[in-house]
């Protein structure tokens, strides 16, 4: 694909665009992006570009949006000390790989029957490392946060539909309520 001057993300934009017109099942789908995010954030070039990249709290960066299968693809560039609010991210799919730095990623699941609104009780049901290279799935619903454990880290992001045009819930545990009106960071271009 022209316009990329990063070679492993021109390909990996190639690769996910194949992989998207197959139309496997939905689960045998996301585990083959995950696979094709695993090799991004494990090249070199890849993490030295990102280096250059500004942290900025709220922002994220639009690496790619596809016109014909839809998928988007960004970039989170963390400030020290992140703590992201607990959130979801509705009905879509995210796959979600570090690329530079350390974080902590926290699931949880909700205990309540979300059937009153502004109300969501929690349970944390896993917290494990993310270094550099890890690739989680976080499928469509799940409450889940990301915390900084370095200094700095960069995250490659691949969603199923393009942030910002959908409400997404954040959670609150600390007064068992949620907010789902928000609609995700700001998008930014940025030529990779």
């Amino acid at each position: 694909m022209s316009g990329y001057t990063v070679p492993a993300f021109a390909r990996f934009i190639d690769d996910l665009r194949a992989h998207f017109g197959k139309g496997l099942p939905e689960e045998e789908h996301w585990q083959g992006v995950k696979d094709l995010l695993a090799a991004l954030v494990a090249d070199e070039e890849m993490r030295e570009t990102s280096r250059g990249w500004t942290a900025k709290k709220g922002r994220e960066y639009v690496l790619h949006h596809d016109a014909d299968h839809g998928f988007f693809v960004g970039a989170l560039v963390r400030e020290p000390d992140h703590r992201a609010f607990i959130h979801d991210h509705a009905h879509t799919w995210t796959v979600y790989g570090v690329l530079d730095g350390a974080e902590i990623t926290h699931v949880y699941e909700r205990t309540d029957d979300g059937k009153t609104s502004g109300k969501a009780t929690l349970e944390l049901i896993d917290k494990h490392d993310a270094p550099t290279g890890h690739v989680d799935i976080v499928g469509p619903w799940v409450p889940h946060s990301e915390w900084g454990a370095s200094d700095r880290s960069v995250a490659i992001t691949v969603r199923s539909d393009r942030p910002g045009g959908y409400d997404q819930n954040r959670y609150f545990p600390e007064t068992g309520t949620t907010d789902n009106s928000h609609r995700g960071l700001v998008l930014v271009p940025l030529a990779v």
